[in-house]
């Protein structure tokens, strides 16, 4: 798999009733600053890019928050084609 930069408005919206109000807490307020957790190689963000806008296969919480804090792109893994 490859990652890229992608820019956030390439993505598909992720409405907030869709998400787990506890795992964002985590993500904004854990050990880690949010621009760690955004960027883990570890743990990516997995996108779908057969399609415009870009399908999140992993890591919908953190596209939502980038958002919401006013990111413009964001470093993500990338494939064809859902698992």
């Amino acid at each position: 798999m490859l990652f890229k930069k992608i820019q956030l408005s390439q993505i598909k919206n992720i409405d907030l009733q869709d998400l787990d109000e506890k795992r964002l807490n985590t993500l904004l307020n854990g050990y880690d600053p949010f621009h760690i957790v955004l960027n883990s190689q570890s743990d990516p963000i997995t996108l779908d890019i057969s399609k415009i806008p870009y399908d999140v296969i992993d890591g919908r919480h953190r596209v939502y928050l980038a958002r919401k804090k006013g990111f413009s792109e964001i470093n993500a893994q990338v494939q064809m084609g859902s698992r």
